[in-house]
């Protein structure tokens, strides 16, 4: 009985996840920690969004269980750079649903196509977590769903502080992932090293790079390799979100 009871315990899975994420040592181990919990509150998908720093080139990172194939589209198209969602995070403090935000703006054509776009495929309606600092970093987390509006807004609005205290405790942990320290001036990446990691932050497996660029996927990953030895990164998934924040790719 006292299991049953704790998992119907939100503090129980707070702490749970506090603990998840304190002692991650790789952005994986995260997403793995957000997949269980964001489940269990009740929603589909979710989207860590960091821009560092938003006075320079605005290239974003993101950890999410969108399908790639909206990830790429959205990169492909330069959707961040419209996006009212993500506009109005850069402006709010406090979590909100994204109908808040169709209710209080005019929203342009373009506005209106990428949340059409995002409604094609099951991002129907979704709620953001605004994250500002350490310094001039900035990111968003959000939450969406399949679902009516309204019956999003009423899940939204019961467990919005847990949904907060999730994202500004991942936000604090990817930071110290060593995301937030510039890398030395002297290190650099190759040419067919920049296109591989220009291409996996579009979302391309090692197969798909490797008919891209007409080389194996065990080259690939051997750059790869070579990437994570450079950039000091834990796997691939970190060596392209250090490329991204430093400016040696731009996908």
């Amino acid at each position: 009985m006292l299991a049953a009871a704790l998992q119907n315990d939100p503090l129980y899975h707070i702490d749970r996840f506090i603990s998840e994420v304190e002692t991650a040592t790789s952005l994986d181990q995260i997403l793995d920690a957000f997949h269980f919990q964001v489940r269990r509150l009740g929603f589909d998908s979710f989207a860590y969004w960091l821009i560092w720093p938003p006075s320079g080139p605005r290239v974003p990172l993101y950890l999410t269980n969108f399908s790639k194939k909206w990830v790429q589209y959205y990169a492909e198209e330069n959707f961040a750079s419209d996006d009212v969602v993500g506009r109005y995070a850069a402006l709010s403090a406090r979590p909100f649903a994204w109908s808040e935000v169709k209710n209080r703006y005019i929203l342009t054509t373009t506005q209106k196509g990428i949340l059409s776009a995002a409604t094609e495929v099951g991002l129907t309606a979704g709620g953001s977590v605004p994250i500002h600092g350490p310094g001039a970093a900035k990111a968003t987390f959000s939450v969406c769903n399949d679902m009516p509006q309204a019956e999003f807004d009423r899940l939204f609005l019961s467990v919005r502080h847990e949904v907060h205290l999730m994202a500004t405790y991942s936000h604090e942990k990817i930071m110290s992932l060593g995301l937030d320290t510039p890398l030395l001036s002297t290190i650099s990446l190759t040419a067919r090293e920049t296109e591989i990691l220009t291409w996996m932050a579009r979302g391309k497996t090692a197969w798909e790079v490797g008919e891209i660029l007409s080389i194996s996927p065990e080259t690939v990953k051997k750059h790869v390799e070579s990437c994570c030895l450079r950039l000091n990164a834990s796997n691939k998934t970190h060596a392209v979100a250090k490329a991204l924040i430093n400016g040696l790719i731009v996908p």
